[in-house]
């Protein structure tokens, strides 16, 4: 035993605890200094940031800033709406009319046993006549997604989904409110938060 704790006097006395806590001191101000901002450390990591701003931005593509619409007709129209703001798409289920109802509500639908209000998209965007009384069973309903009462847009036809980049020139006045813009190819682009008030009232 008297062997052992001799040895481990030894041990300790060969340690130069100086040079240890000499050490340590200097590991801590570095990483003192690292923590501020300043030293080697954060100078290879400024000099990194500062080659990655100088490199060239990705040349700006303008389809893959476009926004993912339903490209869609109603009697007359061409519509873009946008797709994060609606659900399913059916064909058009059975009607019931609604005596009463306001001019652009067709009446009420079931789909997925939910029963809401059906709206013509021209009667609702003033832009035109509307589905007549032979075309009403016609094209298909698209759920909104109106986060309240259950709503749906006719449509006579469903065209394709696309990204869509709209003009940054607003719809003139006699487009309506609800139309945000006009694409090249004459495609109304919808203002899916005003329609989507619209349908609410």
């Amino acid at each position: 035993m008297d062997g052992d704790a001799s040895q481990g006097r030894a041990a300790d006395s060969a340690i130069d605890w100086q040079e240890v806590r000499g050490r340590l001191a200097r590991r801590n101000a570095v990483l003192a200094q690292s923590f501020a901002g300043r030293g080697p450390w954060a100078d290879a990591l400024l000099d990194r940031r500062a080659e990655e701003l100088a490199e060239p931005p990705p040349a700006f593509d303008r389809e893959s800033a476009g926004i993912p619409m339903l490209v869609a007709r109603g009697a007359e129209t061409l519509y873009g709406l946008e797709l994060r703001h609606l659900g399913q798409i059916v064909p058009m289920p059975r009607l019931a009319r609604v005596p009463g109802a306001p001019h652009a509500v067709l009446g009420v639908i079931a789909i997925a046993g939910r029963v809401m209000r059906l709206f013509d998209i021209d009667r609702l965007c003033g832009s035109g006549p509307g589905a007549g009384a032979e075309a009403e069973q016609s094209g298909y309903a698209v759920v909104l997604r109106t986060g309240g009462r259950p709503a749906a847009l006719r449509l006579r036809e469903v065209e394709r989904v696309a990204d869509i980049v709209p003009p940054r020139t607003p719809a003139p006045a006699e487009a309506g409110p609800l139309v945000r813009a006009i694409a090249g190819d004459r495609m109304a682009i919808l203002d899916m938060a005003a329609l989507l008030d619209a349908v609410k009232t």
